[in-house]
């Protein structure tokens, strides 16, 4: 019974020890981001959308505009009149998500328009070192420059590159990046700290996810200064569309005294994105919440955050750790005293409560936890805690079937090995245990050359501590019918000290009989045991005999016990048993019963005392056929030759 402490104190140490430090270091490196992203993804469906700024205009260069004014790119003189059109309507801010990195023909009319107008934005795109350090992102090169006349004309520029995350979709943009240890903004932080009149300087970025811009503007980064996106919705229901062509159409059709196909009044006051978003371009790509989201969106979802202050912070690897202790701990004492059942729910509640808890913080707070990290350590300590009870219980079981293994040599050496020998019987004995140790029990004692003793008894009760009732009841047994008493005389006896010792509650149910050789009869005494079947060769008749004086023994002390005779002759069969026998049940639990056990009293012709037993117990194993054996099986025969 050492073993399975030691288990304890070996392998669930070792094994917290192992997971911990493997968890810990998974979870600090965020070794399972390409399932947390999909997490997090989950959460983007499930929030409620965040506010929106209504100044917030996009002009796509679709398909229409693709159809009807030519292949892309268009003549930039295109886009000087979109500017001056949209002056003219009263917009407030033309952000240019488009690279113009090319000299061509047209562009000082470009830039000749977006000073006339003033707050005309103008993009670039860098080279980005790959991130192997925290700090600001830094650039190898400008990828796309802009052109020197549009950044002389402009009223700001930055530039546009969005991150791509393992699993290929965008969530972050970087707020600056170091290019030759000069910070340059993207596009979308230049025109938002302008549309609220707050400088791009001082900059600070403390390393730990802050970033603060000027003296008002804070915003929540990670370790690298990018930002986590906070889409707004799908693309279609996302802020006001315009297209480029009705813009441009429009504004003619007014001049010439037309209707216009659009209202160029409501882009009064607005800051328009414009970019292109035709179907097939590089300008499409997966986000969270769509699968082909237009990257024009993704400059105009950076400028609602920072206008509107509607930020998304993830926690540091620091903090996701600090909480992953936290849970693991509570966790495991929690199901480390639980039974199964119990520790199963506890394991699928807390594992619930992880994925709710950071729904409702993405949701209402925009604060992103890691949730794949702490509910996969969770699940492996659930299964190494299982684990460890498994092999507890597998030590035990050993242990004990070592044990009982012990118990039933011990007991099966209280039965007797053979049976003593007399003259004109012919004695058959056999027990069958439903389990690894039995309550039923029996002997046969020669008491003197013409005299035989035979007792049966079933205790109340299974497995260990029937058998050790047995044993005791065996052993008084054999104290007692050396005596010579009547049947009667040693059931009192055993009674007696039995009942005088009943902290087990357990009792027996006890047949004693005695075979005298010179009478041909058999005197026996019942403590409430099962009537004695005889065989009556002659006749063919099978009887019966009930003895119902006597309670069962060990219940209650001063019980008076009585003594039965039954008148024998040759060829005559008396099967003495126990409750195993006639309750045998097959699979629809019908009982064998005592009309089973009249039914298999058959004598082979010349056949032994052990023949007729086989045949009764065969019978038995035929009748339950594959249904288990619930209860000890004993029958002693004895054939009067």
């Amino acid at each position: 019974m050492n073993s399975s402490p030691k288990v304890k104190k070996s392998f669930l140490p070792l094994f917290i020890i192992t997971l911990s430090v493997a968890f810990l270091l998974i979870s600090y490196f965020r070794l399972l981001d390409r399932f947390e992203l999909i997490s997090l993804d989950f959460r983007y469906e499930l929030r409620p959308n965040p506010p929106t700024n209504q100044d917030i205009a996009l002009i796509e260069i679709s398909e229409d505009s693709l159809k009807t004014l030519g292949r892309w790119p268009f003549p930039r003189d295109y886009h000087a009149n979109l500017i001056a059109v949209l002056g003219e309507a009263g917009a407030r801010m033309v952000i240019f998500d488009i690279l113009f990195s090319e000299p061509t023909i047209w562009d000082e009319a470009l830039a000749k328009s977006a000073r006339e107008f003033g707050k005309a934005y103008f993009s670039f795109a860098f080279r980005l070192e790959p991130a192997k350090h925290k700090g600001i992102l830094k650039a190898d090169s400008i990828d796309a420059p802009l052109l020197n006349n549009l950044s002389e004309a402009s009223a700001g520029t930055g530039f546009i590159n969005k991150l791509v995350d393992i699993d290929g979709k965008t969530r972050k943009v970087p707020l600056f990046v170091n290019f030759q240890d000069k910070l340059y903004p993207h596009l979308s932080l230049k025109a938002a700290c302008d549309y609220l009149n707050i400088p791009l300087e001082p900059v600070i970025f403390d390393g730990r996810g802050a970033l603060r811009v000027g003296e008002k503007l804070v915003i929540p980064t990670d370790g690298r200064g990018a930002v986590l996106l906070n889409f707004v919705d799908r693309w279609v229901e996302s802020f006001s569309h315009y297209s480029y062509l009705d813009i441009l159409a429009a504004y003619y059709e007014l001049k010439k005294g037309q209707t216009p196909r659009i209202d160029l009044g409501k882009l009064k006051g607005k800051v328009c994105f414009v970019g292109l978003t035709a179907a097939g371009t590089h300008e499409l790509g997966p986000v969270p919440i769509e699968k082909s989201y237009p990257m024009l969106g993704v400059g105009a979802t950076l400028f609602n955050m920072i206008t509107e202050g509607t930020y998304l912070r993830r926690l540091s690897p620091l903090q996701n750790l600090g909480l992953l202790v936290v849970f693991s701990v509570l966790f495991f004492l929690s199901i480390l005293a639980a039974r199964p059942l119990k520790g199963f729910l506890i394991a699928v509640g807390s594992i619930s409560l992880i994925f709710i808890l950071s729904t409702f913080l993405f949701a209402l707070a925009g604060i992103w936890i890691d949730v794949v990290a702490p509910a996969t350590t969770l699940m492996v300590i659930y299964l190494g805690v299982t684990l460890n009870r498994s092999i507890v219980e597998i030590k035990k079981r050993l242990q004990i079937e070592q044990e009982l293994a012990v118990a039933r040599s011990i007991q099966q050496s209280l039965l007797p090995e053979e049976t003593p020998k007399i003259e004109g019987l012919d004695v058959a004995s056999r027990i069958i245990t439903a389990k690894e140790v039995g309550g039923d029990l029996y002997d046969v004692i020669g008491l003197d050359e013409d005299k035989l003793g035979i007792m049966i008894g079933d205790v109340s009760g299974k497995g260990i501590p029937a058998a050790l009732f047995m044993a005791k009841v065996t052993t008084l047994f054999k104290i007692f019918a050396r005596g010579q008493f009547s049947p009667a005389k040693v059931l009192k006896l055993i009674n007696g000290e039995l009942a005088r010792d009943c902290r087990s509650g357990l009792f027996v149910t006890l047949l004693y009989a005695i075979f005298d050789k010179d009478k041909k009869s058999l005197i026996f005494s019942s403590a409430g045991h099962l009537p004695v079947v005889v065989l009556r060769t002659q006749d063919h008749n099978i009887e019966v005999i009930s003895h119902e004086e006597g309670m069962a023994a060990g219940i209650m002390e001063d019980v008076e016990f009585f003594d039965k005779e039954i008148t024998l002759l040759k060829g005559d069969v008396v099967v003495l048993y126990t409750d195993g026998v006639t309750e045998a049940m097959d699979m629809k639990r019908h009982e064998f019963g005592i009309e089973g056990l009249k039914k298999s009293l058959q004598r082979p012709k010349n056949g032994s005392a052990q023949q007729i037993l086989n045949l009764l117990l065969d019978n038995i194993r035929n009748f339950q056929g594959r249904a288990p054996q619930h209860d000890d099986i004993t029958a002693i025969l004895l054939d009067i030759r």
